[in-house]
């Protein structure tokens, strides 16, 4: 049987390679009372948002924040923009540190403390705003 040129085949749709459907979702993080970790000044608060592999669950960075200098409540400028893929489970972890240098490498920063979440809890509060308090030592 012959198809018309304007039909297309199933042959054609591959449901593996289709892309599944996402929604963009901006991100912005402030902090409130951050500790103080500078003698002389504030903290200069950077965050770091890393996200988590599906297959293997290793946390990779996604992105940093600008530093604000001499500040313990920072409002971030910049926004992380990520894809929230509604079926599935999209850990978060925020990562935030006082940076004392020019430097990179966050090892050669005081660790302020980080919080996690999923970017469904985040979507899913109350005016999409969910607050979180730091807890703990670094994660490798």
């Amino acid at each position: 049987m012959e198809q018309p040129e304007d039909m297309a085949s199933l042959s054609e749709f591959d449901s593996l390679a289709g892309s599944i459907p996402a929604t963009k979702v901006e991100i912005t993080v402030s902090c409130r009372n951050l500790l103080d970790k500078d003698m002389f000044s504030k903290s200069d608060p950077l965050c770091v948002m890393y996200t988590q592999g599906m297959e293997n669950k290793q946390w990779r960075e996604f992105g940093r924040t600008e530093v604000i200098d001499n500040t313990l409540n920072p409002d971030f400028v910049r926004k992380f923009i990520v894809d929230y893929f509604f079926e599935e489970k999209q850990n978060l972890r925020f990562d935030l540190y006082d940076v004392d240098s020019k430097s990179p490498d966050l090892s050669k920063h005081d660790f302020l403390g980080q919080a996690f979440c999923t970017l469904g809890e985040i979507v899913g509060s109350s005016g999409s705003r969910l607050e979180k308090p730091l807890a703990g030592k670094p994660l490798p």
